[in-house]
């Protein structure tokens, strides 16, 4: 039988399904012992791939446009000053230089002393101890390669809390989370190397003689180093940064897209540099292949960029047996995890608007890689060896399905409903943008990104930033004068560039830098084919044709409700100075993720109401039923609070995943989805439901109390109504939460992962 990577769910029989659970069963053993069986391999031997030729790389950007990228020189400048230095802010550390023996300033109190100074010899034997001895002399010839002079960045270092993971650890034996207060997506952000493509985009900017600039010489240096520099002190299958293929596939696609830049604007590596990173990243593909996070009912975000990061190694290694069905395979799963990952609305399914940039980003990039495929690659997708991919999920024999692409001769292996899913991702980013260029932060935030090469940021100086974010209380990375980039972890126009790119259109307000960057590489990657749109002209996008519930009167319900015997209701005025809240009034709504918004001139207003994401496990929802975010004239009155940190601290985990972080209808002390189960998963008791959505007003419920609750929200000329009602609630219970209470209660808010604001904005 042949068993696809959704068979559980497509099967069309009990014994279908009966032969795909046993046959899953013994592969998941199989699997087992054979990770026992390479543990021991790996620590009796070396990991390093020995005697691998591998031909030059498919490069992809040769005919890159210069001018795409020309908005953003300013910010390449100030951003690759940092990178050159080998200072880093990521996850709320602040900009700090990354070394070896570095002090941290710790993570709320919480603070460890792990790392130890070293002096880097030229021969490597700094490397002595800090690899697996039989991984060592590989290491030792690969950091001989490394020009003198340069200082090592500690790839294993939470250079937040100061804790250290071990590099000579197999990489399926490292603890996460360690101890209170260790963060691992500290190293894991740091090594997943997004800021090489700045890097090799700072070459092209002095190499076309662009004022500001250093040597063009300095840039390729730099990234060659580094590059050598984690090669040589994370062995394949050792150390925290091999211990999740996501992590792995992330890297390899921004360690390619930069050396693919670097070769476009005319860098030339030594033949040992090039012998070295080819074999890197075969390494890195077979990791992938041998280690997916795929489940055959719950695939997230991790294995879709697995799946991403493979096909962009596939494209870029030269054509091999090994290498044409890992981009088979590749292609074959973007198409199968986008129909599971995301709705048919466009919103991905996972109840974070932060998760569907990232995932949407992966789709975007992975799209455009594979519309540009040279004509030797898009062969390979009709004559691979499916054999080649063992286990699950299984790789469907040759060729691919294949669809004329609208308006042309040319067969792509998307079909139609696929590019419509692309472009419903990109408008929903776009309604649930808020008129200060923010969306709504919905679920969970990790501030993850596929390719940062399109990103915001504002120039603050060190002082401004120390008094802006309560995390960097005690910061001395930089001076008080000193510029401080900011990253605007909520401004998602880059997404939005980079899919109007692949269907010809230009974004609204393209042209400042980072929209520009994303939609020149996907036209580059796309080699100029554009996707045709689904919606004609002139018509109507999907959301904003949604209404729930008949229209019989958004009053007459309400008084309809209220006039229930026993029923107790609570109201919230919100009052706005000027009126014309209701001017050029629109509604979009998005059923599947659970989000429901008015936008009108002056006002901008989202409720949250439907599922918690991942088929009802929840791992990155909030207990935020029926909660809103109130956005007037550009200024935001009531946001949701995001995220903060995910394991270091659980407290702090479920203290913004409350409820009480909401402006939610709230019963005493309760929680209206339990949070027990874990740090990422949720409780699917409420069970929120749209009642009705209309121009006139919005009605939802849940069941998280155990008892039905509803929330009424409508918009007023000159205020805002919110009325929550239930049946059978004590006066002592604390029923429902006001506006001035909600301010005071909230955590402050988190625009990005390891961010907290003093003021509650």
């Amino acid at each position: 039988m042949q068993v696809t990577s959704s068979s559980i769910i497509r099967a069309g029989s009990l014994f279908d399904k009966f032969a795909f659970l046993f046959s899953y069963g013994i592969w998941w053993r199989y699997q087992w012992l054979r990770k026992r069986a390479v543990r021991y391999r790996d620590q009796q031997g070396k990991t390093f791939s020995q005697g691998r030729s591998i031909l030059p790389l498919v490069c992809r950007l040769s005919s890159v446009n210069r001018s795409h990228f020309e908005a953003s020189s300013d910010q390449v400048r100030r951003l690759s000053e940092m990178y050159l230095a080998h200072r880093f802010d990521l996850l709320g550390s602040g900009w700090v230089r990354v070394f070896h023996g570095m002090s941290c300033r710790g993570l709320e109190e919480r603070r460890f002393d792990m790392g130890v100074s070293v002096t880097p010899d030229r021969g490597g034997r700094w490397l002595a101890g800090r690899v697996s001895q039989e991984n060592l002399e590989t290491a030792q010839e690969l950091w001989r390669l490394v020009d003198e002079g340069y200082d090592p960045i500690d790839w294993h270092l939470d250079f937040k809390s100061g804790y250290r993971w071990s590099p000579t650890l197999w990489y399926r034996d490292v603890p996460i989370p360690p101890a209170e207060g260790a963060d691992v997506k500290v190293p894991w952000e740091l090594s997943r190397m997004q800021h090489l493509p700045i890097l090799a985009l700072a070459y092209g900017f002095s190499k076309g003689g662009v004022e500001g600039f250093k040597d063009p010489a300095i840039y390729a240096s730099e990234f060659r180093n580094q590059v050598l520099d984690f090669i040589a002190t994370n062995p394949p299958r050792f150390g925290v940064n091999w211990h999740y293929a996501m992590e792995v596939g992330i890297r390899a696609a921004n360690w390619l897209v930069a050396y693919d830049l670097f070769q476009a604007y005319g860098a030339e590596f030594d033949p040992d540099f090039e012998t070295a990173f080819r074999r890197s990243i075969y390494e890195h593909g077979r990791h992938i292949v041998e280690n997916l996070e795929w489940h055959p009912e719950l695939r997230t975000n991790h294995y879709l960029a697995n799946v991403v990061g493979l096909l962009f190694i596939a494209t870029y290694l030269p054509r091999t047996k090994e290498t044409d069905a890992w981009l088979a395979f590749s292609v074959q799963e973007l198409v199968e995890e986008v129909k599971h990952q995301f709705y048919p609305e466009g919103a991905n399914f996972e109840a974070s608007t932060c998760y569907h940039r990232l995932s949407a980003e992966m789709v975007t990039c992975a799209t455009a890689l594979v519309l540009g495929l040279p004509e030797e690659k898009r062969d390979a997708l009709k004559a691979y060896n499916h054999r080649s991919i063992r286990g699950f999920p299984k790789l469907n024999p040759a060729p691919l399905p294949h669809y004329f692409l609208s308006g042309t001769d040319r067969m792509i292996p998307f079909p139609p409903w696929y590019i419509e899913r692309v472009e419903r991702m990109a408008e929903f980013t776009m309604h649930l943008t808020k008129p200060n260029g923010r969306v709504a932060q919905i679920g969970d935030n990790d501030s993850g990104r596929f390719l940062k090469v399109g990103t915001g940021y504002r120039v603050l100086s060190a002082k401004e930033a120390r008094e802006r974010y309560s995390n960097l209380e005690g910061y001395a990375g930089l001076p008080d004068h000193v510029e401080y980039l900011d990253e605007d972890h909520l401004d998602h126009g880059s997404l939005v560039a980079g899919i109007d790119a692949l269907f010809g259109r230009d974004t609204p307000g393209k042209g400042e830098g980072s929209e520009t960057v994303a939609s020149g590489l996907a036209r580059s990657f796309a080699k100029g084919i554009l996707l045709p749109s689904f919606r004609k002209t002139g018509e109507e996008e999907m959301a904003g044709k949604i209404r729930v519930g008949d229209n019989l009167g958004y009053q007459i319900r309400l008084r309809e409700f209220l006039s229930v015997p026993g029923t107790i209701s609570l109201e919230h005025k919100i009052p706005v100075q000027g009126g014309g809240l209701l001017q050029d009034l629109a509604l979009y709504a998005y059923p599947d993720f659970g989000i429901f918004v008015y936008r009108t001139k002056r006002l901008f207003l989202a409720i949250r109401c439907g599922s918690i994401g991942q088929n009802g496990i929840g791992g990155h929802a909030h207990n935020d039923q029926l909660s809103i975010e109130l956005n007037v004239d550009g200024g935001d009155w009531i946001t949701d609070p995001g995220t903060y940190l995910y394991t270091p601290l659980p407290e702090r985990r479920d203290e913004y995943r409350s409820v009480r972080a909401h402006f939610a209808p709230r019963l005493g002390d309760k929680e209206p989805g339990h949070m027990d189960p874990g740090l990422f998963r949720l409780g699917d008791e409420a069970k929120g439901k749209c009642v009705y959505f209309h121009e006139d007003g919005f009605i939802g419920m849940h069941k998280g109390y155990g008892i039905p609750l509803y929330r009424f929200v409508s918009i007023n000329e000159d205020s805002i109504s919110v009325v929550e009602s239930c049946d059978g609630v004590a006066p002592d219970s604390n029923f429902g939460i006001g506006f001035t209470e909600f301010r005071k209660s909230a955590p402050p808010f988190s625009p990005g992962y390891g961010l907290r604001l003093l003021e509650h904005q």
